[in-house]
């Protein structure tokens, strides 16, 4: 058995140990989603550039209020990448399966305000490549249409034989190696990503925008284009799910701890 299969092994074992433990009560999720949210909009925008902190995010998000010298256009993709996100939750608790619309609506919610709305969510038309890559240019405007057809016919049998979380990373890969949006392409991915695990049972996992966990993440995508080795992004992805699902566990087994520390040191029952 391989590192990465017993990873895969291991993530699952986490998620069955998770499904053991009494949920949290509904004010206690609302507060955790919330804060999931936050983060993935603050993350997923920090790794494409955007200075705000989780603060200055939160302030948007929670209140509609920035901070004075913020920056209007970073403020607005906190808007459109919070909208995105919901939309994303939406589609998961519909269980609707994943198409071209759905990815080209994510894209448009992300980038409507900071875009032209009418090619917000619309497959570009010029060439792309990686930035200081010119000479590895992106898939051919041309090919965008053809390409992503067949990402969804590979969704159909993918999502049924991969584990999860295999099919959750490759399914992001694939789509950022297309780029078939005129800017927006990372903050898709990592949303149709996290559709695929959420749908899947698995918690939403967001990308850490520290200059060192950025360039592993960017790394391995760029390693997975070039040489189509996939398993260094896989093996990254795997981590984040692992380390996710392990940080939930604790919260559920401190939170039954809580409860019966309470119950037992009350006389009220």
């Amino acid at each position: 058995m391989t590192d990465y299969q017993k990873l895969l092994n291991n993530i699952t074992q986490l998620k069955d140990e998770i499904d053991q433990f009494r949920p949290l009560d509904q004010a206690q999720v609302k507060l955790l989603e919330q804060q999931i949210r936050l983060e993935h909009v603050w993350s997923s925008n920090a790794i494409e550039g955007s200075t705000l902190s989780m603060n200055e995010t939160a302030s948007i998000l929670n209140t509609g209020m920035t901070v004075h010298g913020m920056s209007l256009k970073e403020a607005m993709e906190a808007v459109d990448l919070a909208a995105a996100y919901d939309y994303m939750s939406e589609l998961v608790s519909k269980h609707t399966p994943l198409s071209e619309r759905i990815i080209r609506d994510l894209n448009r919610l992300a980038m409507i305000k900071n875009s032209d709305p009418h090619t917000a969510g619309a497959y570009r038309v010029v060439e792309a490549w990686p930035y200081g890559s010119e000479y590895q240019p992106y898939v051919s405007p041309f090919d965008i249409q053809p390409r992503m057809h067949a990402l969804i016919e590979w969704v159909h049998t993918a999502s049924d034989q991969l584990h999860p979380v295999e099919y959750a990373a490759e399914l992001h890969e694939r789509l950022v190696a297309i780029h078939p949006f005129a800017d927006g392409n990372g903050r898709t991915a990592r949303l149709v990503m996290n559709l695929a695990l959420t749908e899947a049972g698995y918690p939403v996992i967001n990308i850490q925008p520290d200059a060192k966990a950025r360039q592993a993440y960017m790394d391995a995508l760029g390693h997975a284009r070039s040489t189509g080795d996939l398993l260094p992004f896989k093996v990254l992805i795997g981590n984040y799910v692992q380390e996710t699902l392990e940080n939930r566990i604790d919260l559920l087994r401190r939170n039954e701890d809580y409860i019966a520390e309470a119950q037992s040191e009350s006389d009220l029952f």
